[in-house]
């Protein structure tokens, strides 16, 4: 029977396998090279006794021990590259492979945890409902909560579906009529201490893109102000201009920031020292911002708070 924590007990033991046998078989390589060459420094040597024992000169024999002994450096030493060149992309692979995997677990752990406590408030809202008369108050709470549990539920999908090589159907985007209406709905499920204020500037060419993938990205970048921004009134600050030749979509809020440096942030599974949630929300910004061809840049606000640059394809049709 597995003893107690043997599911995250077991990938700590067998990272520390690996690392012991990788440094076995690079002192392995290391000592069979250093063999190979002795053995064929011994043999040349040899040879060149025998050389001048026949009657060729001193000097001569020790040209060509010389020149073997070049030719020998050479080809093992590029013999020794290439095998610890290849050594350490396998051992590369594996250990990618190994923290993906412990990203997965350490995911999995904060999905159970954002989906456990909505469930438990919901199931005692639903309790204290049917035992008398619902309030406002419970309602309310219960919206929030069930939202919360939606939201949860479409990132992760939404995460299966990217994963899995899923499509978006872009089409063209007007922001100056959609983006309003949009955050409207988007704050309508958050907190009453949530204000979003968009600015788009005039004559703005509509973006390419997937209408459903933009308004994951805003919820998302809400969302996430919503759990990190620490005030007590969260103020969001929206604004849609010409940049060069393509749209800029500036998301900023008051909140207090990131701890986490901002080339981090956007990474799978990458969750703060505070995070409370699945480090997945960033990861589908970026990823949905690369499937139309566009890009994000996360960043400290100079104000303060955190910033996000969403730099979106105009529509050329």
């Amino acid at each position: 029977m597995d003893s107690k924590g043997a599911l995250s007990v077991q990938p700590v033991r067998q990272s520390r396998l690996i690392v012991v046998l990788a440094g076995v078989w690079l002192a392995i390589i290391l000592a069979l090279g250093s063999w190979w060459v002795s053995v064929v420094m011994r043999q040349a040597q040899r040879i060149a006794d025998l050389r001048i024992a026949g009657g060729l000169s001193a000097a001569a024999a020790q040209a060509e021990v010389n020149l073997t002994q070049r030719m020998l450096m050479w080809e093992s030493g590029t013999f020794l590259v290439l095998l610890l060149t290849l050594s350490g992309v396998l051992f590369w692979f594996y250990w990618r492979d190994l923290l993906r995997a412990r990203g997965t677990q350490a995911f999995f752990a904060a999905l159970t945890h954002e989906l456990r406590t909505p469930l438990t408030s919901v199931r005692l809202q639903t309790e204290a409902i049917a035992e008398g008369e619902p309030t406002p108050e419970l309602i309310e709470r219960l919206l929030a909560d069930t939202h919360r549990l939606e939201s949860q539920i479409d990132k992760t999908l939404e995460l299966a579906r990217l994963e899995g090589g899923g499509s978006l159907a872009e089409q063209a985007i007007r922001l100056d009529t959609w983006l309003n209406r949009v955050t409207g709905s988007i704050v309508a499920a958050q907190s009453e201490h949530l204000r979003v204020d968009v600015l788009v500037d005039s004559n703005l060419p509509a973006i390419r893109g997937d209408t459903a993938a933009v308004q994951m990205i805003l919820r998302n970048l809400v969302e996430n102000s919503a759990r990190h921004a620490d005030v007590s009134a969260i103020h969001i600050d929206l604004h849609a201009r010409r940049e060069g030749r393509g749209i800029l979509l500036r998301y900023r809020d008051n909140g207090r920031g990131s701890s986490e440096q901002p080339a981090q942030l956007g990474r799978l599974f990458q969750r703060g020292g505070k995070s409370r949630g699945a480090g997945v929300g960033l990861y589908l910004v970026r990823v949905l911002m690369d499937r139309m061809g566009g890009s994000v840049e996360f960043a400290h606000a100079e104000q303060g708070g955190f910033e996000a640059r969403l730099h979106f394809q105009p529509d050329e049709a």
